[in-house]
């Protein structure tokens, strides 16, 4: 028997998806009255299953019709393939697209940035969910981003002072060890878009002496 490997989903866009559940309307269409008819299902199971199906497959089809949304998945799907310093890097850099259009006037470029923004964020937030759901020793860890609006040009010139990627990425790594707890985990990723260039390295000068303290004076190796 050939073993079910765990590989990563592939991107289907919504005309298939679209395609994929009428076929499978004309399908029950065609066998379920058969099974009725040999007393295998009844009546109403056949039309609420048909039912079922028919509205799926209908909800499907207005969301694959509507361009913000349309623009949302693909944005979500896209992100999937993103490691969580990829996936950070990613919303940081939309956001600041999203501004600069704002602050020049481009609204039109400036929604289509914002779409991205809510796809690689809605992504991000599936990753907490999974953080959230499972074991702390098996958890994986996600940054959450700055959710706050978008910035006038004197907000933008102040966040030079904010925390480098450098900085955000090496702080993400460090709390990966396992001599650092959960709700300080949860409490740095809450804050770690929010923080001072200042305070990023405090904070891993304080993780490093966490993990010292945890298992001895080590440099923390980078995950191949």
């Amino acid at each position: 028997m050939a073993k079910i490997q765990e590989i990563q989903q592939p991107i289907f866009t919504l005309p298939e998806q679209v395609q994929c559940l009428y076929r499978e309307v004309r399908m029950r269409k065609g066998v379920y009255p058969g099974q009725v008819a040999a007393g295998k299902i009844t009546q109403d199971q056949m039309d609420r299953e048909i039912g079922l199906m028919s509205t799926a497959a209908q909800t499907i089809e207005r969301m694959a019709k509507n361009g913000s949304f349309r623009a949302l998945y693909k944005a979500e799907t896209e992100a999937r393939s993103y490691s969580h310093a990829e996936l950070m890097d990613q919303i940081f850099r939309t956001q600041q697209r999203a501004n600069q259009f704002t602050t020049d006037g481009n609204l039109a470029s400036a929604q289509t940035e914002c779409l991205k923004l809510a796809g690689l964020t809605l992504r991000l937030s599936e990753l907490i969910g999974e953080l959230l759901a499972k074991p702390q020793s098996d958890a994986p860890l996600v940054s959450a981003p700055d959710l706050a609006l978008p910035a006038t040009p004197v907000t933008a010139a102040a966040n030079s002072d904010y925390a480098t990627l450098e900085q955000k990425t090496e702080i993400i790594r460090l709390l990966n060890h396992p001599a650092i707890a959960r709700p300080e985990k949860t409490k740095v990723l809450l804050n770690i878009n929010r923080i001072s260039q200042d305070k990023a390295t405090e904070t891993i000068e304080h993780l490093n002496a966490t993990i010292d303290a945890y298992d001895g004076p080590t440099t923390y190796a980078k995950a191949s």
